[in-house]
């Protein structure tokens, strides 16, 4: 166990500060990962970690209540616009084709890049296979086709009472698809197969542009003051 302060990965003019436990040797039980995930944590390959920056806590643990959902109009036309699209749910598997994409998706989020270099595409495979293929065992990956074509994949924890979204990547030429929207249904229809409550989508920033799309996956509950609460979009 330890703590750990770094530039914050969502306001880089802040110091994130996490509590981190290791995992090293992979032995910890699904029991074990759900009451860390349960408390807040989330996990990266071996290290489960939680935010405790001294002058922040916009970082919200977030969590969709799935026998509740309904999509919205919005979502259902969605769902109509990618009916075609191949999904198929698997155990986990690095290839050739999804480190291409998740450069490709990668570079698309991240334009300030340092270009393609081939040191930043080392980097980029190294950082695939820690964040989306170190994982315990209980662990499933939705891969998601276009005819022969690989658009999108993602990665989920199988816990005791939820699912739990690790990362997920896809196609940036699908603008137009919302792809994220359309993986995130598709793990809510999953968490109600595997008769869960919870699909856990990560952390809820209000306030960053890239992480306030959580809040349209309702309803819901934050982790707040060392407990679960019903989340209330603040107006």
């Amino acid at each position: 166990m330890a703590f750990q302060e770094s530039v914050c990965g969502y306001y880089n003019d802040r110091i994130s500060r996490t509590h981190n436990i290791i995992d090293g040797e992979q032995k910890f039980s699904k029991k074990q990962i759900s009451r860390l995930l349960q408390k807040g944590y989330r996990r990266y390959g071996r290290f489960y970690y939680r935010n405790y920056c001294r002058t922040c806590a916009e970082c919200t643990p977030y969590r969709v209540i799935v026998d509740n959902f309904k999509p919205n109009r919005a979502m259902r036309r969605t769902l109509k616009r990618n009916s075609a699209f191949t999904l198929l749910w698997q155990i986990p598997k690095p290839t050739q084709e999804k480190y291409e994409l998740y450069v490709r998706y990668q570079m698309g989020r991240h334009k300030d890049g340092a270009g393609d270099s081939v040191v930043l595409k080392g980097l980029l495979r190294d950082s695939m296979l820690t964040q989306m293929y170190t994982n315990p065992k209980d662990t499933i990956e939705l891969v998601l086709h276009d005819k022969n074509r690989l658009i999108g994949f993602a990665i989920f924890d199988v816990l005791t009472d939820s699912l739990s979204a690790v990362y997920s990547v896809f196609e940036p030429t699908f603008e137009e698809n919302s792809l994220g929207t359309f993986i995130i249904l598709a793990a809510i229809e999953k968490t109600r197969d595997l008769r869960l409550k919870y699909l856990n989508l990560g952390l809820y920033l209000e306030n960053h542009e890239k992480m306030r799309y959580k809040a349209n996956f309702g309803p819901a509950e934050i982790y707040r003051s060392f407990q679960w609460r019903p989340f209330t979009l603040q107006k």
